[in-house]
This record gives C-alpha cells, sequence and structure tokens, in this order.
C-alpha cells in the first residue's frame, strides 16, 4: 500500500520555563485516497524506465499532478489487486489543463510537463528517478492557458513550447536557451478560443510544424514552421463547429502526417487528408453526440490505423475500424462513461494489443480499457480510494492486539475495515451493499469477545449488523429496513438486561429506535418520531439513575433532544438545547470533570462546537466552544494531550478542517488547527493506533474520498535543543 505522508507542525502546548516548551508534532498518512479532484488529462508514458507504461494524470479542481505506476505488469505481479501504486509530481498546479511527457532537458528520461489556467502557468518537472521532482517554471504570463505541446521547433536540439491563450486567443513560442529558461513570443493573434495544439512535421520537410483547434472560430490550423521559430499559417477547415481536439497520424499510411479533429456541435469526427499540403475532408459517418477527444491505433491489429474517440454529452467511447481503405466501421467500447474528457491509445500490459486509457470528470476514476483481439474490458487503474468517506471508527477487528480502522463510505456503498500490521493497512472489504452508507460504529454486541459493527444506509433505509468472526470475518444482516433516511446508530444497554442493544435515528420520519435481541432475532422498540431530522444519536447515563438515556441531534428541529430512560426502556423527552441550525452531531463525556456526563455538539448552518454542560436533574447549561468550523460535521471526545481532562477533535466540511479543540479542565477551550485539505470532511475518531500512549486522529473526507490518519508524538525543547 502506498501512503502519502508529510509532516504538518502545530504547537499544542507550550508548558514550564522559556527554556523549554513540550510540542506535539502531527504525522499525516492518506490510507486511502485522496481521489482526484476533476480529472482532465491521462497520458501514458514510462516513467521509471522499467519497460511497462505508467499513468500521469492531472486534475483540474485541485491543481495535482500524480503518476501511478504500473506494478501489475511486472514480473511476479501478474495476480496483483493494486495494479497501480500512486506517487505524487506536484499539488499546486491551480487549474491544471492540459498535459504532456517529454524529455525536457535530453538525460534520457521523461519529465512532465503541465499547464494550469489559474495561474496562468506552464511548468516541467524534472524526473530525478526518485520520489523528488524538481519544478522549472517555463512562464506564468499565459492568460487563461488551456493548450501546448513540447518539440524542437528551432532545431537548437533543445525542446521548446507553444502554447495558447483561450482569453487572450494568442498562440506563444516559449524557445529554451542554452541555460534552460523560456523566452516568449507571440507567434499569432485572433485565434479563437484555443482547445488544442499538436505537434508533427506536417509536410516532411524536416521542420517541426503544429496543428491547433479553436472552438470559437471553428478552425483546424496547421502552422508550417521553417525550422527558425517562423510559422506560417494555413486554414484547414474553418467550419468545425465547436472543434475541441485535434490528433495528427499518417491515416492512409501515404508516408505523410493526416489530421483527425472532433466537433462537439457537428457531433463528428473527421480527419483532413494531406496531399502535399492541401486537405481534404473527410467525416466519419457516424453521430457521436459532443465528439470531444480524438486519437487512433491498430486496435485490431490488422496493420492499417483505425480511431478511437469519446463523445461527452452521451458518454460514449468508441473506436472506428479501419477496413484498410479509409472506410470505417462503429464499434462502442462504453457508454455509460461520466465525464470522460481525454483519450489516450497504448499498450499498457504489454501482450501486443493497444489498450484505451482515459479518466472520468464526475467520478474522480482512471479507466483502462483493455483490449483483448478488439475486445475491451473497462478497469480502474487505481481503486485506494473510499468514495464519499462519510463515517470512521476503530478497534481491533482480528484480535491480534492492534487497533484497526472501520469505515463507512457513501459513494460505493462499502463497509470496509484496514488491517493494522506492521507494514501498514491491508484493506478488507466487509459489505458492498449498504446503499448510501452512512454511519458505522464498533461494539462487541453479541458478547462473544471479538467487536461487530453496525451501520446505516440512508438510501436503503436500513440499519445493518456485521458480526465478526473474531478473525476479521463477517456475517451481514439487516436490522430494520424501513429507516426513512437511516443516519446516526449507535450501541448500549438499554433496558439494564445486561446486553447491548442498538440505536439508530433516521432523519426523514424524525425517529429514533432502539432494537433488542431476542431469542435470536431483533425487536423494533420506538422512541420517538417526532424529533424533526434526528441524524445523530448517542447514549449514555445522563441523570446518574443507572440507566442509558439517549441523545438526539435533529436536523430540521435545530435541536439537541435528551431522551430520560425510565431503566425499562420508556422514555420522556427533554430538550435542552433549541437553537443549533442543522444540528448534525453529538457525543458525550464528562468534559469538566464534575462526575456528571455533558454533550458536546455539532451544528452544520451556524458552524458551532457548543458544549451542554450537565448541572443535574438534566438541566444543562449550553457554552460556545467554537463558531467558526463551517458546516461542522463531527466531533469525538478524548484526552488528546495526556492531562487528565477531555478534549474535543473536531471535523467541518465546507473549510475541510480538523481541529482539537484542547480542555483546560474547567470547561475553557483553545482551539488548533491540525489539518485543512480534508475535502468535505463527514468524521472524525480518536483512539491511539499505534500503542505508543498518545492519541491519534482518524478522518473521512466525502469529496475527496479519502481516509487519513494523524499521528502524534511529544517532543521535548530545551534551549531550542532537542532534549
Amino acid at each position: 500500500m502506498i501512503m502519502s505522508r508529510y509532516l504538518v507542525f502545530i504547537v499544542i502546548v507550550m508548558i514550564g520555563q522559556c527554556y523549554a516548551s513540550n510540542t506535539t508534532i502531527w504525522s499525516k498518512s492518506d490510507l486511502l485516497g485522496p481521489s482526484m479532484d476533476g480529472p482532465v488529462d491521462a497520458i501514458a508514458a514510462d516513467i521509471n524506465a522499467d519497460g511497462i507504461n505508467d499513468i500521469i494524470v492531472i486534475s483540474i479542481d485541485d491543481g495535482h499532478v500524480r503518476w501511478y505506476e504500473n506494478i501489475t505488469a511486472s514480473v511476479g505481479a501478474a495476480n496483483s489487486s493494486d495494479p497501480y501504486q500512486e506517487h505524487y509530481i506536484f499539488t499546486q498546479a491551480k487549474g491544471a489543463i492540459a498535459l504532456d511527457v517529454v524529455d525536457m532537458d535530453a538525460d534520457d528520461d521523461l519529465d512532465v510537463v503541465v499547464a494550469s489556467f489559474a495561474d496562468h502557468s506552464i511548468r516541467w518537472f524534472e524526473n530525478t528517478q526518485s520520489s523528488h521532482w524538481e519544478v522549472h517554471l517555463i512562464t506564468e504570463s499565459v492568460d487563461t492557458v488551456t493548450a501546448f505541446k513540447v518539440a524542437d521547433f528551432n532545431a537548437d536540439g533543445l525542446v521548446d513550447v507553444i502554447s495558447g491563450s483561450f482569453s487572450d486567443d494568442t498562440l506563444y513560442f516559449h524557445q529554451q536557451s542554452d541555460d534552460h529558461n523560456f523566452f516568449q513570443t507571440v507567434i499569432a493573434e485572433d485565434i479563437i478560443g484555443i482547445r488544442d495544439i499538436e505537434v508533427a512535421d506536417i509536410d516532411a520537410d524536416g521542420h517541426m510544424d503544429f496543428v491547433t483547434a479553436s472552438s470559437g472560430d471553428n478552425h483546424v490550423r496547421w502552422f508550417k514552421g521553417d525550422g527558425k521559430a517562423v510559422f506560417v499559417e494555413n486554414v484547414i477547415l474553418d467550419n468545425a463547429n465547436n472543434v475541441r481536439s485535434v490528433h495528427l497520424v499518417d491515416l492512409d499510411q501515404d508516408n505523410d502526417i493526416d489530421v483527425l479533429s472532433a466537433s462537439a456541435e457537428d457531433d463528428i469526427y473527421r480527419w483532413h487528408e494531406n496531399n502535399s499540403g492541401q486537405f481534404t475532408e473527410h467525416i466519419i459517418p457516424f453521430t457521436a453526440n459532443g465528439a470531444r477527444a480524438v486519437a487512433s491505433g491498430d486496435m485490431d491489429n490488422d496493420g492499417d490505423i483505425d480511431i478511437v474517440g469519446n463523445s461527452s454529452t452521451d458518454g460514449f467511447l468508441r473506436w472506428y475500424e479501419n477496413d484498410g481503405e479509409q472506410l470505417f466501421s462503429e464499434h462502442v467500447v462504453s457508454n455509460n462513461l461520466d465525464g470522460l474528457v481525454s483519450v489516450f491509445v497504448a499498450d499498457m500490459n504489454n501482450d501486443g494489443f493497444l489498450d484505451i486509457l482515459s479518466e472520468t470528470f464526475f467520478d474522480k476514476k482512471i479507466h483502462i480499457f483493455k483490449n483483448d483481439r478488439a475486445i475491451f474490458t473497462d478497469t480502474i487503474a487505481y481503486k485506494k480510494i473510499a468514495e464519499g468517506a462519510s463515517s470512521i471508527t476503530a478497534n481491533d477487528l482480528d484480535n491480534d492486539g492492534d487497533e484497526d480502522i472501520v469505515n463507512a463510505s457513501f459513494l460505493d456503498d462499502t463497509i470496509r475495515w484496514l488491517e493494522n500490521t506492521d507494514n501498514g493497512y491491508i484493506e478488507h472489504v466487509v459489505f458492498n451493499n449498504v446503499d448510501g452508507a452512512r454511519s458505522i460504529v464498533s461494539f462487541d454486541i453479541d458478547n462473544d469477545g471479538d467487536f461487530d459493527l453496525i451501520s446505516s444506509g440512508a438510501w436503503d433505509d436500513t440499519f445493518w449488523l456485521h458480526e465478526n468472526d473474531g478473525s476479521g470475518h463477517f456475517v451481514t444482516q439487516a436490522i430494520f429496513n424501513n429507516a426513512n433516511n437511516a443516519s446516526g446508530v449507535y450501541v448500549a444497554d438499554i433496558n439494564n438486561d445486561g446486553q447491548l442493544d442498538i440505536i439508530g435515528a433516521s432523519s426523514l420520519d424524525d425517529s429514533v429506535r432502539w432494537f433488542e435481541k431476542v431469542n435470536g432475532e431483533y425487536l423494533t422498540h420506538l422512541i420517538t418520531n417526532s424529533a424533526d431530522g434526528a441524524i445523530s444519536t448517542h447514549a449514555a447515563d445522563l441523570d446518574g439513575d443507572g440507566d442509558n438515556d439517549v441523545m438526539v441531534a435533529t436536523f430540521f428541529g435545530e435541536a439537541i433532544e435528551v431522551y430520560e430512560n425510565d431503566g425499562l426502556g420508556n422514555f420522556i423527552k427533554h430538550v435542552i438545547f433549541d437553537n443549533a441550525p442543522q444540528a448534525y452531531f453529538v457525543r458525550s463525556e464528562d468534559m469538566d470533570n464534575d462526575g456528571d456526563i455533558d454533550i458536546v455538539s455539532a451544528s452544520k448552518r451556524d458552524n458551532s462546537i457548543r458544549w451542554h454542560e450537565n448541572k443535574g436533574d438534566l438541566n444543562f447549561i449550553t457554552h460556545l466552544i467554537f463558531n467558526d468550523a463551517q458546516a461542522a460535521h463531527s466531533v469525538d471526545l478524548k484526552d488528546v494531550d495526556n492531562d487528565g481532562d477531555i478534549d474535543i477533535v473536531s471535523g467541518s466540511g465546507v473549510d475541510s478542517s480538523i481541529r482539537i479543540h484542547t480542555n483546560n479542565g474547567a470547561g475553557q477551550f483553545v482551539t488548533e488547527l491540525i489539518f485543512d485539505q480534508a475535502h468535505g470532511v463527514q468524521s472524525v475518531f480518536a483512539r491511539d493506533m499505534n500503542g505508543d500512549g498518545l492519541i491519534d486522529i482518524l478522518s473521512a473526507s466525502l469529496q475527496d474520498d479519502a481516509i487519513r490518519i494523524f499521528t502524534q508524538d511529544n517532543i521535548i525543547f530545551k534551549d531550542g535543543f532537542e532534549g
């Protein structure tokens, strides 16, 4: 398992004299994810020079540049369940939009070049054949750069760059000098809506030319180079409606380069036959709604060049079989791709057949359509994500003495556990049919000495029990399947019979129920059906009478409610706070060391974390802890700093932040930010995961599909030196 690691340093507690301090260092590991946010381009190339094509991908929304090392085709790895290992190249290419892979420095390995429109930049990343990529800036002054290509345009032995500005409608030449700096000049203006640039020697004169697609003026142009970086513009086509891409290949194998184009509003692909620099238009006679990207290759190994294209409106990927006379027949590779953007053809597994590589923007996946004699199978290149990660907890599921991680993921409907081993975490799927998996908790529900799992499915309206056999293998059963938008779950002994019961909240029927196991079956008991938008629940003895009361956060009711238990499973409702807009989460602990159980809540719309102090007889005083946790989603309550009182860990989705609210023991809190890139964080959980006596933090974030762990170490600094 590959884990992206870096250190987030933050001072939690400063103690002692001015010459000494106790500093907490937090180390972050990405266990699953984060996914690419808006992938827009993928290229296959051999990054590590092992003879096997890897994958390089850019994503526009998060500005990430990543490469995926192909390990499946390696000797001894043919049956690997994780065919690709993820590596980060760069994470600050704001608005990454275009990608190329080329040897920029003539050192015989492949470097990566990326254009990012949001910061007007083109950068190249020097491949050092290590985990470190050296960043070089080519330009930061191409306004809304949308396309570029790399080649030696002036025959000086150094590669240069041609780029296009979408907003300025200008083509630029970036000439590389001997000291590897780049000098920018204008090639042409009024090229309206530049979408794509491709390079080749079109007229076979030994000089590099380039071809552009511009959607604003519907033009396909050829810029003829003279080998001295002077270019002459030639119009190939002027009515390619919303032309999105071009591709250069000798389609008819007559020893000159032809041009393929894709027009989104025409819904067609064309090939422009090169006849000594004059072009004849041919339309591929099939409709492709929203034709976007086009590529080519001999897909059926019959010796001629076929065409591959995607169309974004209808979500199709197709290949067009060439009969050798440039007459084509259509084949559908896939018809359900969500936001297909680019297409690239390469042999990904060294089997002699060309595969198709692409990425889907909306579901954030890299697809490899594996070719087996012109029959294609859709595979996902990298699956180490938790799609829509929504909840997280931990327990020793395999009874080996260390803490494992449990996750529920909303979008892939999966309950999984990550086995804690000496070599990292190993993923195991518990169940992958909890529709809209929302919440997860872990308790020994059947008192057999191992920890089971209880989950909720928002879309299947079901509370689920996943019973552990003691070795981390689970049997799943539905406890109740009529909970409208099943949400929060918890476990406690409700009726004082010595057996743990299950509590479930469902937000669209305003209900909280408890489930009692009798003769092997679960009986349903209604606590309330008037908790308006019941979304989170917890249980503890709040009134000190020896039985567990039930707490509820009501999303629509904007309240924190307590249901007083009489010990027999009968309940009286108490509203302890009625001004928590979009109340989202509730937990309980003794926050002020006075011997009774208090409540801590998170409310989403007012961005607030609150402590509801228990004053006895179910009377509570509410204290605002923090009111800038934007879309506060989750809290957990543990003694994070080992000072004998309970602190608060919070996660807030809109500001992507995980915070610690450190308790001084008297109910006063100091807030510290731990991490602010957990996009759409839904759940946090605190537990000592590595047995060092220090509390660590787990998080699950929905938007970036990520499971993370933050581990802490204490270091004493004395007189400025580590002690």
